[in-house]
């Protein structure tokens, strides 16, 4: 299994792009919104991935973000959506604009993703509504558990946001390293725990 890849980006088109990971060309799937913040050829990127075996072909799909990666497997769960779906879907809504939108009933949002008709949004909003919203639960919970958002917490996040990481993506990675007493009370301390945390989470 291929959780992601780290490589330089050698070319692209409008639905895969190219990376030479020590040597290897890999071919990978991704959706819209990812193409439009891709950086240019050369560059060195990172994808999150999952990996489909076909009868003839292996093919991956890659996301910016192991929560979009998350979210992905989830719409794979909906009956009638497959890869390609799941991939217009996200091409078109952020993850955190897909869970809303699934959790409110908000059969409008997602009607603006391509391919997706009425009885498809109402077939995610049945399937998915309950899980994406205990999701969003147990979060609250263990926020409000250890304190939800202080000023420590919203310091080491902040400086996540300005060294380009995703707040979403790892703010309940910190939520639990507060809550695992991790933390001391020097926020750069923290901080470099988190980098440490995540650095090891990618290898």
């Amino acid at each position: 299994m291929i959780a992601f890849l780290q490589g330089q980006l050698i070319d692209y088109d409008d639905e895969t792009v190219l990376i030479n990971v020590q040597g290897v060309g890999y071919e990978v799937q991704v959706n819209q919104r990812m193409l439009i913040q891709i950086p240019p050829p050369g560059s060195t990127m990172t994808v999150y991935t999952h990996m489909q075996l076909l009868e003839n072909e292996i093919k991956l799909y890659g996301f910016p973000s192991t929560q979009e990666l998350r979210m992905f497997k989830t719409l794979l769960t909906v009956s009638g959506i497959g890869a390609r779906g799941a991939m217009n879907i996200l091409g078109a809504l952020d993850p955190e604009s897909l869970a809303r939108a699934i959790a409110s009933g908000d059969e409008k949002t997602l009607l603006t993703a391509p391919g997706v008709g009425k009885k498809t949004a109402q077939r995610l909003i049945f399937e998915l509504r309950d899980k994406i919203s205990q999701q969003e639960e147990l979060l609250q919970e263990g926020l409000s558990a250890n304190g939800g958002s202080d000023r420590g917490t919203e310091e080491i996040m902040q400086a996540l946001e300005a060294l380009g990481y995703n707040r979403s993506e790892h703010f309940p990675l910190v939520v639990d390293m507060k809550a695992r007493g991790e933390f001391g009370t020097r926020t750069e301390d923290n901080l470099k725990k988190v980098l440490k945390k995540i650095a090891e989470q990618m290898r």
